[in-house]
Formats: C-alpha cells, structure tokens, sequence
C-alpha cells in the first residue's frame, strides 16, 4: 500500500556485510534481546546494562573509538548536556548518598557514549547502516514476540487463561515493557514505510508491527499509546506532507493491532469456550477510578522536593529517598519533574536546551534533503515521531530510568545522531585525538564506569540470585516494591 513512499531497498548481502562492522550497535542489540529473554526481573537487567555499558567504556577508550570528551561535547546540542551532567555531579557531593546520585549521572553519561559510538558507525556507513541496525533490533523484537504466540497456544492446548503478563514474561512490571515499545515502535514503523512490496521481509514488518500495537492494547499502555498519538500529531504539524507516508503506516499498523486484538483476544477465546481479554472495559474503568494513577500525590511531593532544593535538587535519583514514606514510586513517573526536584533547575533548563537543539537540528537535517528523497524523508519523520513519543510518554512514566527501556532509548537516541551526522557529511567520533585528548577524554568514561561497579558490586551477588532483603532495605521497601536502581528501590 505505502510502497511508493520507498526509495531503495537494501539488499540482504548488503545489510550482512554492513552488521560485522557495527560491533557497538550489534552489542547494544545482543543486550536487547538477553534482557528480552535470558535476563529475568529488574535486578538481572540492570546488572547486564551496568556489564554492558562497563565494557562499551572499556571498549572506547582502548581502541580510541571516539575523539574524547571534547568531540562528545562538540555539537550545539551537546554543550548545554556538558553542562547538565557538570550539575548532576555537583548536585551528587550534597546528596543524602552521593554514590547513588553519582551512579545515576554515570549511567545517563555512558548510554550518551554509547549512543555517540552508535552514532559514528550509523554516520560512517550512511542510510544503509542504520537500516541494517534497525533491522536487527526488529528480529530481536520479532524473536520476544515469538515468547507470547508460545504462550498463547499452549495456554489453548492446556486450558490456561491467558494473562497480561504473558505479553511481558521477563519483565518484573507490564509498564518496563511497554516502555521498550516506546522507543522501538517508531523504528518498526519505518520498516513497514520503507520496505518494498517485493521484499520477503515486508510481511514480517507489518506482522510484528501489528502485534506490537496489540500488546500495547491489551496492557492498557496508556502511556505509550499517548506517546504514539502526539508523535504523529508532532510529526504531522512539523513536517506536514513530508510526514504523511509515516503517518499512513503508523495509522494502518494501529487498525491491524486493534483487529489482531479483536481476533486473537476476543474472538478466538470466545470461539474456544473462554472468556475475551477484557483489557479495555478494565483500562476504561481505571483511568474513570484514577485518571493519573496516583501520579499527582508524586508530583506534588516533587513540587515540594523542586521548591526546597531549586539549585542542585536533592540529588540525582533521590526521588528515591525522598519520597519513602509515599510508598507509591520511587521516582515521580515524570521526567520534569524528575530531573528538576533530583538535579534540579538549571540542569533542567540545560537539559532543555540540549533538546531544543537536537530537535533543531533534525528538522534542519530533514528540510535540507530534496522532497523526492523519500527514503530520507520517512526516516526524518520516523525520527521525529519517536522523539515526540519517548518524551510525551516520559511525561508520565519512568521509561528514563528502567534498564531495557534505557538501552531502548540509547539505540533510538544512536539512530538519531547518526542520521544527522551522515546527511551533514559529519562524522562523529573518526578525527584522530592528541595524547592529551586521549587521556582527558578517557578520564571521566573510566571514572563513570567504575562508579557503576563499585556501586552495583557489593549488592550484585543478593539481586541476581533474589536473595531476601537486609533489615534496613526491609523496612523501607516492605511490601510491594517499587524500582530504581534496583528492584527495592528505596534507599
């Protein structure tokens, strides 16, 4: 249908011999896919993300894959994120526990790295690197979903319900799920755009595409639904015309999600002697109960956090301990006032710019390609309508600071940059560094990365085998957990 919106396909040849040679981004994937499967609950995924950006900074810094901390912080965009993360570690020194604050500044710094190293394969190997990038993260995808159809027709064949968690299986929350298919949604909806009629590939892409939509439909993921609505919005007001093939896949996929759900929840177990997924008589009925699901008690005491410490905030995850004694989240569900009550006001503005310029510099990138390069196009609106949506659902959700959803964003964040870069004829991170850059520039990764370790190490041995928790995190965490840096994630 959309097939006149492609430009050129790229071959299957092409795209193997173009992976090998993006060792960072086929990493990012393997992570992806290790959480989507092996790693089980928050603590494992956690503790794979802190392996994998550990050697992601171990990696940049022995083969020299980047230029330094001056070629991180060249761009516009970057320098006021410079600045914020110079906040974060200030804000750190008057935190209750500067070793949590450092670890998050640390975590949020390395998948900036990370998406920079991305970002310099993708801009190297141009529109065909970062096709074959997203192509691999849609199989990691394809292959989580295959987990679900398992489930689902062994639950027929041994007369099992099906339940919302067997769309999550190893997700500690239904939400860490639905904050993966933020940032991935977009990139699948792209490769329904720009896959040709001919391709063998084409029916896969809508197929998963539509299961995507479904699971978020049938975990009321409200959030991410948001999220994809005002992307389009975003990207239709921005872009206009330019936008409208996207649109048209994004609109579509949506209609097959909601007829899978109809077929495979509804109908088919209604058919079979069971009873319909009544995941939208139970969505409509929640948001009437609570339209903002106890987030507006957490925003208030974030108000109060942001009012008391509008310098430096109370310190980069200390939402965490601040706000205890709700017991509702340990984070605000909102990334405002996340950073703003944590790092407070003027990181936030920093924050703030370096977006604004981000977003700037994609539209320019995308207004300075000719109308009839429609590959281009579709990709530049892929990129603005996932923008949109990762920030639109972070509004309400803690997809920031979730483990996969994280790595999720890194990969988008990679994608982004790296387009940019290959249409404005930059390419990041290839300008060979002096002896001192070199060692400027690998100060603060190795010091990052050993943040993370010697933060995470002597707690690691009792998360990953699920041991009970000491005394003092009892007491904090009793009951129904509520994570962050870990699955009890009071401190």
């Amino acid at each position: 249908m959309f097939a006149s919106s492609t430009t050129v396909a790229m071959p299957t040849r092409a795209r193997t011999r173009i992976v090998p040679n993006m060792p960072f981004g086929l990493l990012l994937c393997m992570a992806l896919l290790s959480n989507f499967f092996v790693t089980g609950g928050h603590d494992r995924q956690r503790m794979l993300e802190v392996a994998v950006l550990t050697a992601v900074a171990a990696a940049a810094v022995a083969t020299a894959a980047m230029r330094g901390a001056t070629s991180l912080f060249d761009a516009p965009a970057s320098k006021p994120l410079a600045i914020f993360f110079l906040l974060g570690i200030l804000g750190s020194a008057h935190a209750f526990s500067p070793s949590h604050a450092l670890f998050e500044v640390a975590i949020f710094f390395l998948l900036y790295l990370f998406a920079q190293l991305i970002a310099s394969e993708i801009a190297r190997d141009g529109n065909a690197g970062l096709l074959a990038l997203v192509h691999v993260m849609a199989i990691v995808c394809a292959l989580y979903s295959v987990q679900f159809w398992v489930a689902y027709v062994a639950g027929f064949a041994l007369g099992i319900p099906l339940s919302v968690d067997d769309f999550a299986l190893p997700f500690a929350n239904i939400r860490f799920f639905n904050h993966t298919q933020t940032a991935t949604l977009p990139l699948l909806i792209l490769l329904c755009c720009v896959t040709p009629r001919q391709s063998r590939l084409r029916l896969l892409w809508w197929s998963l595409s539509a299961y995507w939509w479904m699971a978020i439909f049938a975990t009321t993921g409200r959030g991410t639904l948001v999220g994809m609505v005002a992307g389009c919005v975003v990207v239709a007001v921005l872009r206009r015309r330019l936008a409208i093939p996207y649109i048209k896949a994004a609109v579509l996929s949506a209609v097959l999600g909601l007829l899978a759900y109809a077929v495979f929840l509804v109908v088919i177990p209604c058919l079979t002697g069971g009873t319909a997924f009544g995941s939208f008589a139970a969505a409509v009925e929640r948001t009437a109960a609570d339209p903002a699901s106890n987030r507006l008690v957490l925003w208030h005491r974030a108000i109060e956090l942001i009012l008391h410490h509008p310098w430096f905030g109370v310190g980069p995850m200390h939402f965490a301990h601040n706000a205890g004694d709700l017991h509702t989240g340990a984070h605000p569900h909102d990334w405002i006032m996340q950073i703003a009550s944590e790092w407070g006001i003027p990181a936030f503005l920093c924050l703030c710019a370096a977006l604004a310029c981000a977003c700037r510099a994609l539209l320019r990138t995308g207004n300075k390609l000719p109308v009839e390069d429609r590959l281009n196009q579709n990709i530049c609106s892929a990129m603005v309508a996932g923008a949109a949506t990762i920030l639109v659902d972070g509004l309400v959700s803690g997809l920031f600071v979730m483990p996969q959803s994280q790595l999720a964003i890194s990969l988008f964040l990679g994608c982004a940059i790296g387009w940019c870069g290959a249409n404005a004829g930059s390419v990041p991170g290839m300008v060979r560094p002096s002896g001192a850059q070199r060692v400027v520039g690998a100060i603060p990764i190795i010091a990052a990365a050993a943040c993370l370790v010697i933060v995470v190490w002597p707690d690691a041995a009792a998360r990953y085998n699920g041991d009970a928790l000491r005394p003092a995190q009892e007491a904090l965490n009793g009951g129904v957990n509520w994570p962050r840096l870990w699955h009890a994630g009071f401190f």
